[in-house]
């Protein structure tokens, strides 16, 4: 069972990782500052939990689209040059939303939303490609997750405070609050001096030869194409009901704003504690941690089958908490996994890839569950979501179990 100084220990004894990390802390912070007030104005612009659950699909729909382009550009160009530059493009589009109050309907923030989305998808592969090259590999798994705490502690604080800084200044606070977390991310990647990436390992290719490239290795890996389908499976159901957050917290416990702030606020507290706890249980042992997938989406699941019955926002909440610890473990194993498995020069398109599957299942469940919220009471909704992945958890660990059967320890 792995101890927590382990945590400390490659914080303190590696600067160029230590920026990385702060850099994700910030730009998380920032991030979810731009997330709470733009689902909570889309959703008053239009009185609709359609377009609300729309607005997180929006954002997930380029990575899909983009996945080719982001995954090559992250193994053929400079990773560092990729991150710094998608920051700072992401400061001016949060910046722009300030103007949204001189244009009629909800179609100038989900543009931007889409935009934000489509920088998001180049950070994505570059930053999870980026990680084993800053870190020994014994500290892999750890600074997984830590990465994955951080975007939860940062969802949690970030989500909160967006919440409460749009009931209690203005949502415009918010936007230039996330800007200038991107100009601060920027400074602290543009800093690291490690490589991102082996340069020797750079390929020369052509683009379709290199996605090609990337789509055979994974068939030819099928425990990278099980991995791969972990994110997108999970988000069937877990990428709708974040889209619904909104509409939860407005027509059932008529808490506005700052409702969906504690929602995403006690989403990140899950995803800050789950893969924590989760990797004292599982310790070092890749077989157990890409075993123990299936089983975290299941947890979700059963957490949100009480948050469908939750007779008060603050049970919800909870569970809603508990719900993301099961979510966030599966996401940073996944993403372990994936780092574990994959050679450098390639690894960055196969982020991508994972990345499109993910926001491709994510955007499809958010437009057909804001839909079904149409017509279907939400309570009822939200229990169909758990019983459904805790049926989806299941079978993924059962058809994958015998993949991670002979993998070292």
């Amino acid at each position: 069972m792995p101890s927590s100084l382990v945590y400390w220990r490659i914080l303190r004894d590696n600067r160029d990782f230590r920026r990385l990390y702060l850099a994700r802390l910030v730009s998380f912070a920032g991030d979810w500052f731009l997330v709470v007030p733009l689902v909570g104005l889309v959703y008053e612009t239009s009185d609709s939990p359609f377009m609300a659950a729309a607005t997180v699909a929006i954002r997930a729909l380029p990575p899909l689209l983009l996945s080719p382009v982001t995954g090559f550009v992250s193994d053929r160009f400079d990773r560092k040059m990729v991150l710094v530059v998608t920051d700072i493009i992401r400061a001016g589009l949060a910046i722009s939303l300030l103007a949204a109050s001189m244009f009629d309907g909800v179609w100038f923030p989900l543009t931007i939303a889409m935009l934000d989305g489509a920088g998001a998808s180049f950070f994505y592969p570059a930053s999870g490609a980026a990680l084993p090259n800053v870190v020994s590999p014994r500290d892999l798994a750890p600074a997984n997750v830590m990465m994955s705490s951080a975007w939860g502690a940062m969802a949690a604080l970030g989500a909160a405070l967006g919440g409460a800084v749009s009931v209690a200044l203005s949502r415009d606070t918010a936007f230039i609050v996330n800007a200038v977390s991107f100009i601060v991310s920027a400074g602290l990647i543009a800093s690291i001096r490690t490589p991102l990436q082996e340069a020797t390992e750079r390929f020369t290719v052509g683009f379709w030869t290199a996605i090609r490239d990337a789509v055979r290795y994974a068939r030819e890996n099928p425990r990278v194409g099980a991995l791969l389908t972990s994110k997108a499976t999970h988000s069937i159901t877990s990428g709708g009901a974040v889209g619904i957050f909104a509409v939860i917290s407005f027509v059932i416990f008529d808490a506005g704003d700052a409702g969906t702030g504690l929602f995403f606020g006690a989403r990140g507290i899950g995803n800050l504690i789950g893969p924590i706890v989760a990797y004292r249980i599982v310790g070092r042992s890749l077989p157990k941690t890409l075993g123990s997938i299936g089983f975290a989406m299941s947890i979700w699941g059963a957490s949100y089958l009480v948050v469908g019955i939750a007779p008060t926002l603050w049970l919800a909440t909870l569970f809603v908490a508990i719900a993301h610890m099961g979510g966030g473990t599966e996401f940073t194993f996944s993403t372990y996994g994936l780092q574990e498995l994959t050679a450098d020069d390639i690894r960055g398109r196969l982020f991508a890839l994972d990345f499109g599957l993910f926001t491709l299942a994510s955007a499809i469940s958010s437009i057909v569950i804001g839909g079904l919220a149409e017509v279907i009471a939400i309570r009822t909704l939200i229990v169909v979501l758990g019983i459904v992945s805790i049926v989806l958890g299941l079978a993924w660990a059962r058809v994958t179990h015998h993949l991670w059967v002979g993998l070292p320890d």
